[in-house]
């Protein structure tokens, strides 16, 4: 997936908001794919466009429009399920040679509706016209497909009224939807009308707010007018800064024209709220002797509005829905603004990012009901605020006690919830097991219960014990984390990070004090106190090393301060713990130290620069990178991309390998259930034959094909800027064994090793060795993960070394 900044750019670069064309003199069919293949593409290959058709005449909504499409014999509308027969294989692609230069250019056979009806300005070419109007039907188009995929398979979970509302908006002019689309992926709020003209003509813009604003009996209006504007602040902060000026001039206000903006809204709020001396001898209509409060913020709202002019803005209970819609279908919140699911979608069907081809096999049973989708997104929105609340800095008390504040509205829920999970038996109460026999092993679908209330509540829960942590209420957090432990439905991956903080409270901030100057007594008392602490701290340590959902990261951290409790507890040799899930010590890497010359800039924050071989300032490791070439290597700076791409590729046709609920849309770099517990044992049977496949030396191939079959698409772990060759020499010369370790590793613990891998990866083709290397500037250390990792290398034979970057002249050190 796109990082948020690169699809804003992308999508502002391809997708023309003004509307100049005409729709009579535009071929239906070859509109939308002319535009899109002449749009500019990230790689060499020519991307797939994916454009849903839907019914679209002014008189018919798109539903009865598929209805009679299908009764006339046509091609249904709806995305078929794949057959059972299907089988998707990455693998089975045309050969290298030929898959490089193929081209598909395949044109689909369904007729796209007419065009949006656009004034002719006569002045864009017709290039541009139909770019135009093909980029409204993209939008338009998926924002229905979006709609009727969710009626005609889960609209079980929306209400009889709900789906009668999302039908009526269905049933609007084409102009009229294809704005509240372009509205619903902006940041919800008040938007001037005058503002919207890229959207259309003005006349047309007016005529579709109006339309959207329209309450009927079946639903209430989409949008809402500046009528609706009451609070005298929120019409304040629609205005830019001269007109606040000019508000503020009209009402007195001269001398707050150099202030700041909030400044200038409070001072006419305050002003707004207080009686002039003439309304206080005015009668008012009634016969009162004062005007109220009430009267003066209308008036100010008036004065706002006629500043601004008219004022569009989306009605929140319909937002709401088409917010619940889109959860539903794209599996994800529906983040405002840069991060809308919606903008990914219409930049795979230009052609600005293409997705792996994989057989959709939609769920209908991933949400249990409408409550349980409600309470989801409710609970996923608090866990959004409290996020961005723990970003502040620790300092800034304030907002982590708002914080806090949150956590403590659903601590009681959450304990309620942990309770009945202990009362259920089966599937609920379990972790994860699996059943099954020959080729079919099947989790117990634990990933879905990321899409359930339970989990966003338990995310809830770890964010509040965070708050706790930085507001030094030890004992809540402490608290906080035992229910998490008590629990196995969600969250396995953090349990690892759970009991490590756990220990560290009881050793640390929960054991007593000593006191100076106290009595034998008392300093005994103490004593006691301090042992039974640590005597818990090691308890915990236990219980850690005997839950299977620990990784091997956490359990590295947890075998050591075991060890250094029982160094403070004296105990006895016979007394250790013994464990076969102990891990000590990781594996040392040899070090290399080389020396360069460091750029001193007071004012640079973030990485080191140094003095590079072109005399260009340069990062550490690119520094190191070039003395490991003046050895015989070739190489790359790719970090963690290395083996995320071998990987990838090695296991494509595994990874999207058409398990039913896990490619539930065709906008995904990966499937739902990838990076979770349940990915490895989904698919242990084709994992463990394609690791044998990697062992047995067949992995050349399988890079190859897989390489060919997917370049440029947005994959998982996948980086296209390596290239085929350098990933076949790597892989080759890592050999087939430790290959296969190191992507079961990954197979595992995806989310949690698909980080801190070495930063350069080096090869020597004269010795046909190769090597990674971790660079380490002055004052850097090894972090867990690296050092982890460092440990699989060394443990599978695989070279690997620490590079020390020193401040100095190499001369010197020759």
């Amino acid at each position: 997936m796109l990082r948020s900044s690169a699809r804003k750019k992308l999508c502002d670069e391809a997708i023309v908001l003004s509307d100049t064309s005409s729709d009579s003199d535009v071929a239906e069919v070859a509109s939308v794919f002319t535009v899109s293949a002449s749009l500019p593409l990230p790689t060499t290959r020519t991307a797939e466009a994916v454009v849903v058709v839907l019914g679209d005449s002014e008189s018919e909504s798109p539903v009865e429009a598929s209805q009679q499409a299908q009764a006339q014999g046509r091609s249904s509308t709806l995305p078929a399920l794949p057959s059972a027969d299907v089988v998707f294989s990455g693998i089975c692609s045309p050969p290298p040679s030929q898959q490089r230069h193929q081209v598909d250019d395949t044109v689909p056979t369904t007729p796209l509706p007419s065009p949006l009806d656009t004034a002719d300005h006569g002045l864009a070419s017709p290039d541009a016209d139909e770019r135009q109007k093909s980029e409204r039907l993209m939008y338009l188009h998926i924002f229905d497909n979006v709609l009727q995929t969710v009626l005609s398979g889960e609209s079980h979970l929306f209400s009889d009224q709900e789906q009668e509302t999302l039908r009526a908006f269905m049933a609007l002019d084409r102009h009229s939807r294809y704005l509240y689309t372009r509205l619903f992926m902006r940041k919800h709020g008040w938007i001037r009308v005058s503002a919207l003209k890229t959207y259309g003509e003005d006349v047309v813009v007016e005529q579709s707010c109006k339309c959207l604003g329209t309450r009927t009996s079946s639903h209430e209006a989409f949008v809402q007018s500046e009528a609706e504007i009451t609070d005298g602040d929120e019409a304040l902060q629609l205005l830019i800064l001269p007109e606040l000026k000019s508000l503020a001039k009209t009402r007195g206000l001269k001398q707050l024209t150099s202030k700041p903006k909030e400044a200038i809204c409070a001072a006419i709020l305050k002003g707004a709220k207080q009686r002039t001396v003439v309304s206080f001898f005015r009668k008012a209509s009634d016969g009162s002797s004062e005007d109220s409060a009430k009267q003066r913020i209308d008036a100010l709202v008036r004065e706002v509005t006629k500043l601004t002019g008219p004022l569009v803005r989306l009605s929140p209970p319909a937002a709401e829905l088409f917010e619940r819609v889109h959860l539903v279908f794209f599996r994800t919140p529906t983040f405002r603004g840069d991060d809308n699911p919606m903008k990914v979608a219409v930049l795979a069907t230009i052609g600005q990012i293409r997705f792996p081809k994989y057989s959709v096999m939609r769920s209908h049973d991933l949400f249990a009901s409408r409550d349980d989708v409600i309470q989801y997104k409710a609970l996923l929105d608090v866990g959004s605020q409290m996020s961005e609340l723990a970003s502040a800095l620790v300092k800034d008390t304030e907002k982590h006690k708002q914080g806090w504040e949150l956590f403590l509205a659903y601590r009681d829920a959450w304990a309620q919830h942990i309770e009945s999970l202990s009362e259920k038996s089966g599937a609920q109460s379990r972790s994860l097991t699996y059943s099954g026999t020959g080729d079919e092993v099947v989790a117990i679908e634990y990933w879905k219960r990321r899409f359930t209330p339970g989990s966003a509540l338990a995310q809830i829960v770890e964010r509040g014990a965070k708050f706790a942590a930085n507001l030094k209420q030890f004992s809540d957090e402490e608290c906080i984390l035992q229910s998490l432990l008590a629990q196995t439905a969600y969250r396995l991956g953090k349990r690892g990070d759970w009991y490590e903080r756990l220990i560290l409270l009881h050793s640390a901030h929960l054991r007593p004090k000593r006191a100076k100057g106290k009595s034998s007594d008392d300093k005994q008392a103490a004593d006691t106190l301090l042992r039974q602490a640590l005597l818990a701290a090691r308890d915990v340590c236990i219980r850690a090393l005997n839950d299977q959902h620990v990784g091997r990261l956490s359990l590295h951290s947890i075998s050591r301060q075991m060890r250094a409790l029982e160094a403070k507890l004296a105990f006895e040799d016979d007394q250790l713990y013994r464990h076969s899930r102990l891990l000590l010590e990781w594996k040392s890497a040899p070090e290399r130290t080389v020396y360069g010359m460091r750029i001193n800039d007071r004012n640079r924050r973030g990485p080191s620069l140094w003095d590079g071989n072109d005399e260009v300032p340069c990062s550490v490791e690119r520094l190191a990178l070039w003395r490991y070439q003046s050895l015989g290597y070739s190489g790359l700076h790719s970090e963690n991309t290395m083996v995320t791409s071998l990987f990838s590729l090695l296991f494509w046709d595994v990874i999207f390998h058409p398990l039913p609920g896990t490619l539930d849309t065709e906008y995904q770099s990966r499937p739902l259930d990838m990076g979770n517990e349940s990915f490895y044992f989904s698919r242990q049977t084709l994992i463990d034959q394609r690791l044998k496949e990697i062992v047995d030396g067949e992995f050349s191939d399988i890079i190859l094909a897989n390489y060919d079959f997917g370049y440029g698409a947005e994959c998982v772990g996948v980086s296209w800027d390596i290239t085929c060759d350098q990933l076949l020499i790597v892989a080759k010369y890592i050999g087939g064994y430790a290959l296969a370790a190191i992507c079961k590793v990954l197979a595992r613990e995806y989310r949690s090793k698909s980080s801190g891998f070495p930063d350069l990866c080096l090869w020597n083709s004269a010795t046909e060795k190769v090597m990674f290397v971790e660079v380490k500037g002055p004052n850097d250390k090894l972090s867990d993960s690296q050092r982890d990792w460092i440990d699989i290398l060394i443990t599978n034979d695989i070279s690997v070394e620490v590079c020390l970057v020193r401040h100095g002249d190499a001369r010197d050190h020759e």
